[in-house]
């Protein structure tokens, strides 16, 4: 026998077929009793008949037990896109960009300290890629000491800047103020000669001679945001941007944030 289900219920009715007009008339009539028993009669064995008055059954009926349906929506789950986002056919793509850190260091004569790797052309400031669970400026700490073996003290965030090409793909670069590196902090300076090889301080305006381009602008932007004493900066490809200095609130002649200059 087939069942239909109600909506939202898991118990199931029988199903019942409805007869047509035909059936219905060729059907022999239903026997009925030709009277209803009242209180003390009898049958034809002389055995009382049941009253239409007796008290009802006292016997158990089983119960239905309703319970929801399976088909019910469960409430929707949070999704947590960061996790998501490791699946590349699930939430909104992410930027994961390559980071690494380094720091300016300077002499008397104002010249900035740079390295000669010996896995690359050209030379770079001290400093290196960020590892995992690794923050910039610890970053930063960590490849001077690696690169020139020196732990000398290291200040804030000169520029963060922002580049992108086809054979790196996105990078974040972050530069650090290690301010006037003293003499006998420049005494100490030992070259791991490994990965470094050679370093010496260098006048700003002969960087770009030994810098890669879009590195030597950075240099220059960091260092000239650090002599203007204007904060730490946003570059992206060594520009300082938004190039044009944002509409200020301030009252008339409050003083402007000098601007590194290219």
């Amino acid at each position: 026998m087939s069942a239909s289900r109600a909506p939202g219920l898991t118990a199931s009715v029988p199903y019942q077929p409805v007869a047509s007009s035909a059936e219905i008339e060729g059907r022999a009539p239903a026997t009925r009793p030709s009277r209803i028993p009242t209180a003390g009669a009898r049958n034809a064995a002389g055995d009382a008949a049941p009253s239409m008055d007796a008290a009802p059954s006292t016997e158990a009926v089983p119960s239905i037990e309703v319970v929801p349906s399976a088909e019910v929506v469960a409430p929707a789950e949070s999704v947590d896109w960061f996790v998501a986002g490791e699946n590349e056919n699930v939430g909104p793509p992410m930027a994961r960009p390559r980071a690494a850190a380094g720091a300016l260091f300077f002499d008397e004569e104002g010249r900035v300290l740079l390295v000669e790797p010996s896995y690359k052309p050209g030379w770079d400031i001290p400093g290196g890629f960020i590892e995992p669970g690794e923050s910039p400026y610890a970053a930063c700490v960590r490849e001077v000491e690696e690169e020139i073996g020196i732990v000398p003290p290291i200040g804030s965030l000169l520029v963060v800047d922002w580049a992108s090409d086809e054979h790196t793909g996105d990078m974040l670069l972050f530069v650090f103020d290690g301010g006037l590196l003293p003499s006998d902090w420049r005494e100490r300076i030992r070259l791991d000669m490994n990965e470094i090889i050679n370093c010496a301080f260098t006048p700003l305006s002969d960087v770009g001679e030994k810098l890669p381009v879009l590195h030597a602008r950075r240099v220059r932007a960091a260092a000239g945001l650090r002599a203007g004493h204007g904060g730490a900066g946003y570059l992206e490809h060594g520009y300082l941007t938004p190039a044009a200095p944002a509409v200020s609130s301030a009252p008339a002649g409050a003083a402007q944030r000098t601007e590194a200059t290219d």
